[in-house]
């Protein structure tokens, strides 16, 4: 691998880390969590397990959905694009309960101060996603499970997005009933979330130009 790959892998994987610790910030807004992480902590209030155990096992379910839809022919013509979904995968959910650890004791009492939390949450997430992107080497389960999808479909990746989330969230709510009697996990925050990362994150995307100059090949 080159130079210039690893300077992009090292970007990715910064990225990663500062997604999780958003995604932990609007968790523990404590006013709903984001859309794509609901269905993991939903099932992380009603286990055991930690929050990033059940993103990393809802992720690995994202990835055989994806070899299903390709076919197993379409799926080695792409392979080293899935297989480099399972480091991305370690890394965010690893990041998560790390970053969970780390605001353990993080609990806003007023509801501006839950509206705080949640969009300094937002902004945080949107940074490391105009990050991801900017390094351009790999995408993480949830987002390329949709592309393949789109792809299947041939809808638009934005269509497939809205509705691929929204289903998720159904699916939280549905969980959340059936195993704990009640809403848990999803407010308006997980909303709001939806509506807020995708316009922060291209309103701030400018901003990582300072990037760019790093990136570029060596001559």
């Amino acid at each position: 691998m080159s130079h210039d790959y690893l300077k992009r892998y090292a970007l990715l994987f910064c990225s990663l880390f500062v997604n999780a610790f958003g995604v932990v910030f609007i968790t523990k807004a404590a006013l709903g969590t984001s859309p794509i992480s609901g269905v993991p902590y939903v099932m992380s209030l009603a286990s055991p397990l930690s929050f990033g155990s059940t993103t990393f096992l809802l992720n690995l379910l994202f990835i055989l959905i994806e070899v299903s839809l390709m076919g197993w022919r379409k799926a080695r013509e792409k392979r080293f694009e899935l297989l480099v979904q399972f480091p991305v995968l370690l890394v965010f959910s690893s990041s998560i309960d790390f970053s969970m650890f780390v605001l353990r004791n993080y609990v806003p009492e007023t509801y501006p101060e839950m509206l705080a939390s949640l969009f300094f949450g937002c902004a945080i997430l949107a940074t490391g996603i105009g990050w991801a992107v900017k390094a351009h080497v790999a995408m993480n389960p949830g987002e390329y499970v949709v592309q393949v999808i789109a792809s299947k479909t041939g809808k638009p990746f934005g269509n497939v997005k809205l509705c691929f989330d929204a289903t998720l969230v159904l699916l939280a709510a549905l969980l959340s009933l059936l195993f704990m009697r009640g809403i848990h996990g999803l407010r308006e925050g997980t909303f709001l979330a939806a509506l807020l990362v995708g316009p922060m994150e291209r309103l701030s995307y400018p901003l990582w130009r300072i990037f760019d100059r790093w990136l570029q090949p060596a001559r």
